[in-house]
C-alpha cells in the first residue's frame, strides 16, 4: 500500500509539471471556446473507438492468459480489463495489479500469472510504438527533432529555477526507496515478492510462445488500428484541427503515447505537453495544440470513467 501511495505521488507530481510546462502563458480563454464548439458526432464517434480499442485488447488479453493454461470468461476478462484502464485514470500503473487481482477473483488466474501477461502485453506494445516512432521520425526528422529539444530546454528551465525543490524531491525519492526497501526486509516480504516476480517472469517467458500468434497479431494490429480512428475523431472535432487526414492522426497516436507511457495518471500532463510540441513542430496553432491535447485527453478519461462505472453496476446486477 505504502508503495502505491508513493507511485501515486510520484506520478501525480510528474504529470503536474509537464501539465504546468504545458500551459504556462497559454490562451485559456481561447482553448476553452476552441472546445466548446467540438463536433459532438466526431466526439460520440471516438467513443466508440475507445469500446473498439478496449474490445480488442481484452480479446488479446484472453489469448494470452489462454497460452499459458488459464481458462477465462469473455465477459470475466472484459470486466477486470474495464476496471484496471478504470484505475489507471486514477493512479499511475495501479490499475494493472487491479485488473489481475480482479480475475483472479473470477476466474481463480494467479496473480503472478496474469501480471506476467499484462508485462508481455506492454512489452509489445512498446515494440509497436518505438517501431512506429523510428517510422515516423525517419519520416518527419526534420520536424520531430525539435521535440526533443523542446523537452530537454523545457525542463532544464524549470529545474534551473528550482534547484532546492529539485534536489528536495530526488532526496525524498531516494529515502522513500530505502525506508521501503528496509521495511520488506525487516517484515520478511522480500523474498516472498522475489519469488513472486520470478514466476511472473516464467509467465512472460512463456508469452513469447503464443500458440495462436496470427490471432494475436491480428488483434494487436486491430488495436492500433482504433486508436489512430480514435485519434482521427478527436482531430475531427475542433474546427482547427478537422482539415487533418489519417496520417497526422497516426502521428499525434505515437509521439502522444509517449506521454502515456510516463508514470502520470491517465496521462495527464505528459500527453499534453508532447502534443502541444508536436503541433509546434508542425508549425499548428499552439492554443490548436492544447485545445486536441485537453479534448483528447479529457474525453478518453471520462469515457473510461463511464465505462468503470457502467462495469461496476453491471457486475453488481450478476451481468459480469
Amino acid at each position: 500500500m505504502n508503495k502505491n501511495i508513493a507511485q501515486t505521488l510520484i506520478g501525480v507530481a510528474l504529470g503536474g509539471i509537464f501539465l504546468f510546462l504545458t500551459l504556462k502563458n497559454k490562451p485559456l480563454g481561447e482553448i476553452a471556446e476552441s472546445i466548446k464548439h467540438a463536433n459532438l458526432l466526431w466526439v460520440a464517434l471516438s467513443g466508440v473507438a475507445l469500446v473498439a480499442v478496449f474490445l480488442f485488447r481484452a480479446m488479446r488479453w484472453r489469448l494470452l492468459v489462454s497460452n499459458v493454461g488459464y481458462p477465462t470468461k469473455k465477459r470475466h476478462v472484459a470486466y477486470a480489463l474495464t476496471m484496471g484502464y478504470f484505475i489507471n485514470s486514477f493512479t499511475p500503473k495501479v490499475g494493472e495489479i487491479v485488473r489481475c487481482t480482479t480475475l483472479h477473483k473470477k476466474d481463480g488466474v494467479p496473480v503472478s500469472h496474469s501480471l506476467g501477461t499484462v508485462v508481455s502485453e506492454r512489452v509489445y506494445d512498446l515494440i509497436i510504438l518505438g517501431l512506429g516512432l523510428v517510422v515516423i521520425f525517419a519520416l518527419e526528422i526534420s520536424r520531430l527533432g525539435h521535440i526533443l529539444d523542446g523537452l530537454m530546454e523545457s525542463i532544464s528551465s524549470l529545474f534551473s529555477t528550482n534547484t532546492l525543490w529539485a534536489g528536495i524531491g530526488a532526496f525524498a525519492v531516494a529515502a522513500a526507496g530505502y525506508a521501503l526497501f528496509r521495511y520488506l526486509i525487516k517484515k520478511g516480504l522480500f523474498n516472498r515478492i522475489t519469488g513472486f516476480l520470478a514466476d511472473m517472469m516464467k509467465t512472460v517467458r512463456a508469452t513469447f510462445r503464443i500458440k495462436n500468434y496470427k490471432g494475436f497479431v491480428a488483434l494487436t494490429i486491430l488495436i492500433w488500428i482504433a486508436l489512430v480512428l480514435m485519434n482521427y475523431c478527436f482531430l475531427k472535432s475542433l474546427p482547427e484541427t478537422s482539415q487533418h487526414d489519417l496520417y497526422f492522426a497516426a502521428v499525434v497516436l505515437f509521439v502522444g503515447s509517449i506521454g502515456w507511457a510516463l508514470p502520470s495518471p491517465g496521462g495527464i500532463g505528459t500527453t499534453h505537453f508532447f502534443i502541444l510540441q508536436l503541433f509546434l513542430a508542425f508549425n499548428l496553432s499552439e492554443s490548436a495544440g492544447v485545445a486536441f491535447g485537453v479534448l483528447s485527453n479529457g474525453l478518453t478519461f471520462i469515457y473510461t470513467i463511464v465505462f468503470g462505472v457502467l462495469a461496476l453496476v453491471l457486475n453488481t446486477f450478476k451481468a459480469f
